[in-house]
């Protein structure tokens, strides 16, 4: 079945017709749950957050009526939906009715009805019509004699309607009252989950480590799997998450993706849209259900200045001690540990960015090369962006911690640790050595044989240059103290 959203919807009852959309509706999707939605089908409260928003018209009767809209997403959220009149007509009641379920609901609904059941015997097939009495482990008829038959076993049936108030589609059913006959125009809105879009960047470098520029640009990928198509939309790329309550819905069956690519011929410019920034795709859009798009976002930049550096770190986390820690045995584990290669740039206008950058994907590239992928997070204009990009193959570091000792009655302690960093390349490097020193916030580096950077409150940064085909080693000192309130165990 086909469930384009902005095609004619199912028949109006008691003179109330399809609707007419009198205008482009507008669809606004929002960042985030962009992987969970393109992994499955989303149902009510599900993955994925959107709102639709359109006017509609129904030809009315004078006095009470009824109208239907079907060709809805399944992942519809029910109790966000708003038919407003334009005109003197009153909305005076809201149904929806959910798709069908499946054969158990559908017998669920169908007791007391006609039904007509086929069961097979040996090689032929024998029928039974009746009154269906009860469904479960098999059914239980009452014939027209007035016997009373349970078939255990049965190939099929039969019947004449589909029982009052199940749809084969999403349905939203609407009792309207008309103080006149004729066309009416409504304002539609409802929220729905299964449509979520992120940004895929490509940045391009040149000019080496020493004189790093970069090419930057960046498309949306938007995906739908809300169980409806959405066609001549005015599509509205929101980069941000709002707070929902989770909610219960029924479980929808998952289906094969279709990739679309699709391209205008320009991207939007970012506007503010509440907390957060908002892309206004130019013309409409269509999006099929079960489709992943990409759609221009971020024009091509050139000439982006960048910094590509090498850093290694010991993996110690940012958890901050509620008191000195003197045992000895802390911060004791040496070995290797990694050397990741990062990009760093500013996302200024003098820069030749300087614009809210969406949350996404990014795959940087060396004249064709891969380098690596990150994640950006929603990234604020003026904003400084580091981006790892993963385990550098020539370049490797270890680290070792060669002293400690503790003065309680000095209530200081200090602890000596050595980084040697080797590098197989045929140039020169230098790496940054991030230390986190993890034992208490008031520190110094009272000794060390490269110079010492305080990154924040409780790491410091160093940076080693390593000849080609070398080694270096930076050794450094660190003296806590604590005053004497503070307790040590």
């Amino acid at each position: 079945m086909n469930r384009t959203l902005l095609a004619a919807a199912t028949a109006a009852t008691l003179l109330g017709t399809a609707p007419a959309y009198a205008a482009s509706p507008a669809l606004t999707v929002y960042s985030g749950d962009y992987d969970a939605v393109v992994q499955s089908e989303a149902g009510p409260g599900g993955s994925g957050f959107a709102l639709f928003q359109s006017t509609i018209g129904f030809d009315l009767r004078n006095g009470d009526n009824t109208v239907r809209l079907g060709s809805l997403p399944a992942a519809l959220d029910a109790s966000s939906v708003r038919l407003r009149p334009l005109g003197e007509a009153a909305v005076r009641g809201q149904r929806f009715d959910f798709a069908l379920a499946g054969q158990d609901a559908l017998l669920q609904r169908a007791i007391g009805q006609s039904i007509t059941v086929e069961q097979a015997v040996g090689d032929s097939r024998q029928t039974h019509a009746g009154v269906l009495l009860a469904a479960g482990n098999g059914l239980t008829l009452r014939l027209p004699d007035g016997r009373v038959k349970m078939l255990a076993n049965y190939s099929s049936f039969e019947l004449a309607t589909l029982p009052e108030g199940m749809v084969v589609e999403p349905t939203l059913a609407w009792d309207i009252r008309a103080a006149r006959a004729g066309r009416q125009d409504f304002e539609l809105g409802y929220a729905t989950a299964g449509l979520a879009w992120r940004a895929e960047y490509q940045v391009d470098l040149s000019g080496g480590t020493k004189a790093c520029r970069m090419a930057l640009e960046g498309a949306a990928m938007v995906v739908n799997r809300s169980g409806a198509d959405f066609n001549g939309v005015a599509l509205t790329l929101v980069a941000g998450e709002p707070n929902r309550v989770a909610a219960a819905g029924p479980e929808m069956m998952a289906k094969d993706t279709m990739m679309r690519v699709s391209a205008e011929p320009s991207a939007p410019s970012p506007q503010t849209s509440g907390e957060y920034h908002a892309y206004r795709l130019p013309g409409t859009s269509a999006l099929p259900q079960g489709s992943v798009q990409r759609l221009p976002l971020i024009d091509r930049a050139q000439g982006v200045a960048c910094e590509r550096r090498y850093e290694t770190r010991a993996e110690f986390g940012d958890w901050r001690p509620p008191q000195p820690i003197i045992d000895e045995n802390f911060n004791r584990p040496s070995g290797e540990q990694p050397v990741i290669a990062s990009l760093l740039f500013k996302n200024a206008a003098q820069t030749g960015l300087g614009m809210p950058l969406p949350a996404g994907r990014v795959r940087v590239f060396d004249v064709g090369d891969l380098l690596g992928e990150a994640t950006l997070g929603h990234t604020p204009a003026n904003a400084e962006v580091s981006l790892a990009l993963g385990t550098v193959f020539d370049l490797t570091a270890e680290r070792t911690r060669e002293a400690f000792s503790v003065d309680r009655a000095g209530r200081q302690m200090e602890e000596r640790i050595s980084v040697l960093v080797r590098n197989a390349k045929t140039e020169a490097a230098t790496v940054r050595v991030l230390e986190p020193l993890p034992r208490w916030s008031d520190w110094d580096i009272v000794s060390s044989t490269v110079p010492a950077v305080r990154k924040d409150a409780q790491s410091a940064a160093f940076d080693l240059a390593v000849p080609a085909g070398g080694e270096a080693r930076i050794t450094y000192t660190v003296r806590y103290r604590w005053a004497p309130d503070v307790p040590v165990n």
